[in-house]
């Protein structure tokens, strides 16, 4: 079990960092711009969002988590529990360092929810660790409320520096990260994140990747207009083509179906939109004349929220959480960032048995 990295960041414009240089007579000092959550406060949910959640998962906590986390991130922890209940395992968990908090201003989120987003790092010696961005999103549902995580992703963010780190691809636990690093994301002159000003247009990807991933294997289309083919897109789709195992006698179809509520959409540099979706993904799976069992492996928590032993079954359900974070242009097919699609954890599972 990893410990707890409790790492106060900076949030640009939020009232500043302390220790730096006083700026020089007759500078013009950035505007000061009302900001939806201070930079003590923010930095404040996450460290009790660290330490609650680390805390609450050893304790196998179902309010503890509550207290923290909401929506499809809230559900996951929950069936992640449940599957260390079942196991008499622990719940594997990351500690996260480095900060960095990107506020919106209250002019560009008037009303409820409002949200932030907060980018870290693995507290890991992993060739990668650096260019490896943990991407959460904190909501605060009306005036006065908790401000809780509403999802987590994993993206590359920074260019490969030669000698200390690659750009492969490489999964972080369940998560795949793009090799290929995102822009930086955008701050304004107050250092208030930059908000897509087309993010309802924005979140329509989400759709139109849940109709793309929606398929009976072999089937799936790896070919899109609105997605270009790569390691994360086109690629996930022929896996799941020959996902695990012969499919003579196993029929496997896939639907995936937009959850939760919507996020903030952030604006790089580079003009792309940053997009985070969530999404329940549902395995239907049946035996044609034949019977079927789950392993120890990726889909073994299926086994255990199936009653464990590895039984024989003619039909299963099995629902997943999935959540998928787009690279989006203002014109052209969109790019997964990161996603853990192929490796999503099981939020429950039924099925009819031999």
């Amino acid at each position: 079990m990893g410990v707890v990295a409790v790492a106060v960041g900076c949030v640009v414009g939020l009232g500043g960092c302390s220790g730096g240089k006083a700026a020089p007579a007759g500078a013009s000092a950035a505007p000061v711009v009302p900001m939806v959550i201070g930079k003590e406060q923010a930095e404040q949910v996450f460290n009790r969002y660290l330490s609650e959640r680390m805390a609450s998962l050893d304790r196998r906590d179902a309010v503890g988590l509550a207290a923290v986390e909401t929506g499809e991130l809230l559900k996951e922890s929950l069936a992640r529990v449940e599957v260390a209940r079942l196991r008499s395992i622990d719940v594997p968990e990351f500690s996260f360092g480095r900060p960095e908090f990107f506020v919106p201003a209250e002019r560009d989120q008037q009303g409820y929810p409002r949200s932030f987003v907060v980018l870290s790092r693995q507290s890991s010696n992993h060739v990668n660790a650096t260019r490896d961005a943990a991407v959460h999103y904190f909501v605060q549902d009306a005036p006065g409320g908790e401000w809780k995580a509403a999802a987590m992703s994993w993206v590359n963010d920074r260019p490969v520096t030669p000698g200390k780190n690659d750009a492969m691809m490489h999964r972080i636990f369940d998560f795949a990260a793009r090799s290929k690093e995102i822009a930086a994301v955008g701050r304004d002159a107050a250092g208030a994140v930059v908000l897509s000003p087309t993010a309802a247009a924005d979140r329509e990807v989400c759709g139109r990747y849940a109709r793309y991933m929606t398929f009976t294997a072999p089937d799936g289309k790896p070919e899109s207009d609105h997605f270009v083919p790569g390691e994360l897109t086109s690629e996930v789709v022929k896996a799941f083509n020959v996902l695990k195992g012969d499919l003579t006698d196993v029929t496997k179809g896939y639907a995936f179906e937009v959850a939760g509520g919507e996020l903030p959409v952030m604006r790089l540099a580079d003009g792309k939109s940053l997009v985070t979706c969530s999404f329940v993904r549902t395995d239907l799976w049946r035996g044609e004349g034949a019977t079927f069992q789950y392993g120890n492996g990726a889909l073994g928590d299926a086994d255990t929220l199936l009653g464990g032993g590895h039984k024989w079954w003619r039909k299963t359900a099995v629902r997943r959480s999935v959540t998928v974070t787009f690279e989006l242009p203002a014109q052209g097919p969109a790019d997964v960032a990161g996603s853990n699609a192929l490796e999503a954890r099981a939020l429950s599972a039924e099925g009819t048995p031999k």
